[in-house]
C-alpha cells in the first residue's frame, strides 16, 4: 500500500511540476509573433536602380551548420519578395550581366532549451533526495531580406552596401501559414514606400 501511495504522490509531482514549467514570457518568445522591422539608406535614390536578381534559395544559419533551405514557405517568401519588387517598377534581370540590386535571404535559427530541476526528500525517499530533470524547448527564428548595391561596388575592396533589408522574427518555425508569412513579407515592402524606382 506504501508502493501505491508513494507512486500516487510522485506521479502528483510530476503533473504539478510540469504545470509549472514556465514558458517564456512575451517580450522573449519569438514562435508565435511575426513581427516586421525595415531600415533602408535615407541618401539613397531608388529611382537610380532598374534591374535585380534574386537568389534561388534561402539560407539557413544555425549553431551548427548553414544550409539551403527548400520547401513552400521558403519558396513562397522568394516568390512574394520577387512580386513586391516587380509591383515596384524593378526589373528582373534575366540575361547575362550584373544587376543594379541583388537580394538575399539569411534565416537565423536558435532552438532554446530549458532545464528544470527539483528537490524531493520525504518519506518516500528517506535515505537519498531525488533530482527529476525536465526539459522544455522552442525554436526561435529571424529571417533577414537584404537589398545589396551591386550597381556600385567599392573598386578598392570590393565592399557591397546594403541599401534595404528587413528582419522578420518568428518567421519559418512552423508556426504559421504561408499566408500569414507572405503577408508580413508584403508588410516589409510597404513600410519602405520609397522602394521603387520608374520602370
Amino acid at each position: 500500500m506504501r508502493t501505491k501511495v508513494g507512486s500516487l504522490f510522485l506521479g502528483l509531482g510530476l503533473i504539478f511540476t510540469l504545470s509549472c514549467t514556465k514558458y517564456p514570457p512575451s517580450s522573449e518568445r519569438l514562435t508565435e509573433d511575426l513581427v516586421v522591422i525595415t531600415q533602408y539608406d535615407t541618401k539613397v535614390d531608388f529611382n537610380t536602380y532598374k534591374t535585380y536578381s534574386i537568389a534561388d534559395a534561402i539560407m539557413k544559419v544555425t549553431d551548427k551548420d548553414t544550409t539551403p533551405m527548400t520547401g513552400q514557405s521558403a519558396d513562397a517568401i522568394l516568390a512574394t519578395i520577387d512580386r513586391n519588387m516587380q509591383a515596384r517598377g524593378f526589373v528582373k534581370a534575366v540575361t547575362p550581366g550584373i544587376p543594379d540590386l541583388g537580394i538575399q535571404v539569411v534565416y537565423f535559427q536558435n532552438t532554446n532549451v530549458y532545464t528544470y530541476y527539483y528537490d524531493y526528500w520525504g518519506w518516500y525517499y528517506p535515505y537519498y533526495p531525488y533530482y527529476p530533470v525536465y526539459y522544455a524547448s522552442y525554436t526561435t527564428g529571424l529571417a533577414n531580406i537584404e537589398l545589396l548595391d551591386l550597381k556600385n561596388v567599392d573598386p578598392n575592396n570590393q565592399r557591397v552596401s546594403i541599401r534595404w533589408n528587413a528582419f522578420i522574427r518568428g518567421i519559418l518555425t512552423g508556426y504559421h501559414t504561408v499566408a500569414e508569412i507572405n503577408g508580413k513579407v508584403d508588410q516589409a515592402f510597404i513600410q519602405t514606400p520609397t522602394l521603387k524606382t520608374t520602370p
